[in-house]
């Protein structure tokens, strides 16, 4: 009788602080190499939601917020290879693939990184604190090959901190109030 009570007690105290560390969270990034600071002058910022086993990473702004793009997970298929095969070594298989959503400045940011693509992708590495991060880019053409582009490395910056839930809004009742409206992640 005690045993099924004493499981199921233990298996909420397990759960109580895993479920505390869901959530979205920002990290920014900044340039590492040449290269990087070339595509990306003063890094990037993630924007993702974390789970327990997973990370989803949900848009990429640039640091100094000249632009930003909205990303989706995809798969090898959306890409037209695999991400190892494309760039014939084995560093980019533990690597989230992503497409670039070309709303906004996402169609920008593919010509930058892979010219004449019609489509591009981002394999991102695992964001996690005081690491360093690589970003693999790739594009398809509009016949449909894929290929690899150039590798983006980046060096831990910082964790943001979020804004509350529930972000207080100007009033708009005074015709004479244009201040713009909050925004959020």
């Amino acid at each position: 009788m005690f045993r099924p009570i004493f499981a199921a007690v233990a298996s909420a105290l397990v759960l109580i602080p895993t479920a505390a560390l869901a959530g979205r969270m920002i990290y920014s990034y900044d340039s590492a190499t040449p290269i990087t600071q070339k595509m990306t002058e003063n890094g990037l910022t993630f924007v993702f939601d974390k789970h327990i086993m997973s990370t989803r990473v949900v848009k990429l702004v640039e640091t100094q917020n000249v632009g930003e793009a909205d990303v989706k997970p995809a798969s090898e298929h959306d890409l037209g290879g695999s991400p190892t095969k494309l760039m014939g070594s084995e560093q980019a298989g533990s690597h989230d693939l992503y497409e670039i959503v070309q709303a906004g400045d996402g169609a920008a940011l593919v010509r930058a990184l892979c010219p004449g693509a019609v489509r591009g992708f981002l394999a991102i590495g695992p964001l996690k604190p005081d690491r360093a991060l690589k970003v693999y880019a790739f594009g398809r053409d509009a016949a449909g090959a894929a290929r690899y582009c150039m590798t983006l490395d980046y060096e831990f910056h910082g964790a943001w901190a979020l804004p509350p839930t529930d972000l207080p809004q100007p009033d708009r009742s005074d015709r004479f109030n244009d201040a713009p409206q909050n925004r959020r992640y």
